[in-house]
């Protein structure tokens, strides 16, 4: 047997383990091996490991990884995120728990609408009260999905995407939610750059939504693009609040790598050294969303170990570097809300959702 065949047939041996519900780490796998393994195999055992675990419906815990493995901390990140990307691109939730017939009790699912790091999003008809609303399947289980979106759904705020329902499809929990039509900001921004007037107002919008849910102590922790969603008439809405979470689970966590999203993500979230994560995070994050609005690009660049490297260390270029006609007052409220401290940046979301109403559009 050549070396390549043994190679796909331990890499076979893992899976089939994990399939089986065995509970082998890749480290006591690799451990058990007859000969020392290559990088590039540790990686791939971790790839599989990380793949199964998403299909059970669980949350891979990539700091036990990084523990595990420490001579690759700086690629099991990159590892990850490739699986992560994959399996959102070809995983069906509701065709794995449903097979061909797409209904539950209380709901008949009808077409995808969209997707992304968390789940799949499909309209679907609330059968109890003939309702349209759309249904996300999450490809994650979490503890306390429950209670979130019993909490987001005592929130009223024009802004917040409305959380109706919450529950299982097979092993995949889901939350029904309001159903908006429009596109999410990310898909805006692929298309065209907004003016500066209609920037502001956006994230405006967010920021007096996202103070009503820190004012219910609840946290997003995943402000993005792709999170926002505008409607035809300029109205922007935060989505996935039925995720957030309480401030005092968010400071309690003790791993500060994903779920996040790293181009978005605060310094604290990714190293205690800043401190507790939490509403403040929220502050930083629309403050890269504010940035990437008024400049046409992202604050920080490259992969995601430069990206992280760069979140932690270097402050990022000057807004009117790349548009000298930003008004200065916005750029430093911008710039405001990103510093690398928490305590340099906004007292509070309301705080920077004020100054920005105050802020003059016009140089």
């Amino acid at each position: 047997m050549n070396s390549d065949q043994s190679y796909h047939l331990l890499l076979r041996q893992f899976e089939d383990l994990k399939r089986r519900g065995d509970r082998t780490t890749p480290l006591q796998f690799i451990q058990h091996l007859d000969s020392p393994s290559s990088d590039a195999f540790s990686l791939e055992v971790v790839a599989i490991d990380i793949e199964l675990t998403l299909m059970s419906g669980q949350r891979p815990n990539v700091q036990n990884y990084v523990i595990d493995f420490p001579h690759l901390a700086n690629r099991i990140p990159d590892v990850f995120a490739s699986v992560i990307d994959t399996f959102v691109a070809t995983f069906c939730p509701v065709r794995h728990s449903l097979g061909g017939t797409k209904r539950t009790e209380d709901y008949d699912i009808e077409e995808e609408i969209g997707r992304g790091g968390k789940g799949v999003v499909y309209q679907a008809i609330q059968k109890s009260i003939g309702r349209k609303v759309a249904v996300k399947v999450l490809f994650l289980s979490r503890d306390n999905l429950f209670e979130g979106a019993r909490n987001v759904a005592e929130l009223n705020h024009p802004n917040i995407c409305k959380i109706y329902d919450a529950g299982k499809i097979g092993e995949f929990p889901f939350v029904a939610m309001q159903l908006i039509r429009g596109e999410s900001l990310r898909e805006t921004l692929s298309k065209k750059r907004l003016p500066i007037d209609d920037s502001v107002a956006i994230v405006i919008q967010i920021a007096d939504a996202l103070a009503t849910a820190h004012l219910s102590n609840l946290a997003h922790c995943d402000v993005k693009p792709e999170n926002v969603l505008i409607n035809d008439d300029g109205t922007a809405w935060i989505m996935d609040l039925g995720l957030a979470r309480k401030q005092s689970e968010v400071t309690a966590e003790s791993s500060r790598l994903p779920e996040f999203s790293p181009n978005y993500c605060a310094p604290e979230q990714l190293s205690f050294q800043y401190g507790e994560c939490g509403f403040i995070s929220d502050i930083y994050s629309l403050g890269l969303v504010l940035y990437e609005l008024l400049t046409g690009r992202r604050a920080y660049h490259g992969d995601l170990e430069e990206v992280i490297d760069q979140i932690k260390h270097d402050p990022p270029r000057r807004l009117t570097d790349y548009d000298p006609t930003i008004p200065h007052v916005l750029e430093e409220i911008c710039l405001k809300a990103i510093m690398k401290q928490p305590e340099d940046r906004f007292e509070s979301m309301a705080e920077f959702h004020d100054a920005l109403r105050a802020c003059p559009l016009r140089s």
